[in-house]
């Protein structure tokens, strides 16, 4: 009996979506190297903000694909474009991550205008970038609820939970990092021997700087580990299904066999391998 035909409009939509999803699943590495390689170190300055921008195109493009997929869910297409504005607003903010270490080492209140509006500016790329992780995270938690897979949506459940977990160490070691001059002062007054331990402000602030790292490592260590999952889940599931043959096919399978019998090869490897739309 033959398989009832797939909806027209289905494949494409899966099509996109699979491909958003292992787009993100390299943006979100490349753009946490260039990020903490633009704050940790100037072996990228020759290229400007050039890195940074194409790692925010790359996570926007991602996730313009994801809208492609059940157009008709309104809460799934809001939490879609919630993602691709915060998005956007890291592409438009992120080239003053780059600006921001041409300010020299100094009180805030000695800051000049300009300084502060890059100051101020880099602060709110850092809270997008935050919430668009969250967002991430809720999107596919929404995406895998739609999915026949309930070990999944168990999986994508527990890393969520994971990630909002890690998220408030994260703000806490971020904010910490920017107060790395009042911090290392305070720890001078109060308690001598652990200053001396640390010896100045920067070895504070490089500290901090690596515990940032560290912690979003992880998460976004879990994030990719959720898109890598739910994309092999729809490729398993759908891409993977093989479509009904016509007469003449179905003779030159049966032809095929027949052929391995005789000469002892496995019957399964002489059958046509499915078509992956998503490499097209």
């Amino acid at each position: 009996m033959a398989a009832p035909p797939l909806h027209p409009d289905l494949m494409p939509s899966l099509r996109q979506l699979v491909r958003g999803l292992e787009i993100l699943v390299w943006a979100l590495p490349f753009s946490l190297l260039v990020c903490m390689q633009e704050i940790m170190g100037s072996e990228w300055e020759s290229w400007g903000a050039l890195p940074l921008l194409l790692a925010m195109a790359l996570l926007w493009y991602g996730t313009s694909r994801l809208k492609h997929f059940q157009p008709q869910e309104g809460v799934w297409q809001g939490s879609v474009r919630m993602t691709e504005v915060l998005a956007i607003i890291m592409f438009g903010l992120v080239p003053f991550l780059h600006w921001q270490q041409t300010i020299p080492d100094q009180a805030a209140a000695f800051y000049s205008p300009e300084q502060k509006h890059v100051v101020y500016s880099v602060i709110i790329f850092c809270a997008a970038s935050v919430m668009f992780l969250l967002n991430l995270n809720h999107l596919l938690n929404r995406l895998v609820a739609m999915l026949p897979d309930p070990i999944l949506r168990a999986d994508i459940r527990f890393f969520v939970i994971v990630n909002f977990v890690l998220f408030l160490p994260l703000m806490l070691s971020m904010c910490l990092s920017q107060l790395s001059l009042p911090l290392y002062n305070w720890f001078a007054q109060n308690h001598p021997q652990l200053a001396q331990r640390i010896g100045s402000v920067l070895g504070l602030e490089n500290f901090l700087h690596l515990v940032t790292l560290w912690i979003a490592t992880l998460i976004v260590a879990t994030s990719m580990a959720m898109l890598w999952k739910t994309k092999e889940a729809i490729l398993n599931s759908v891409f993977s299904l093989e479509p009904p043959l016509e007469e003449g096919e179905e003779e030159v399978v049966i032809e095929l066999e027949e052929l391995a019998e005789d000469d002892g090869t496995p019957a399964e490897e002489t059958r046509p391998k499915p078509f992956d739309p998503s490499r097209n």
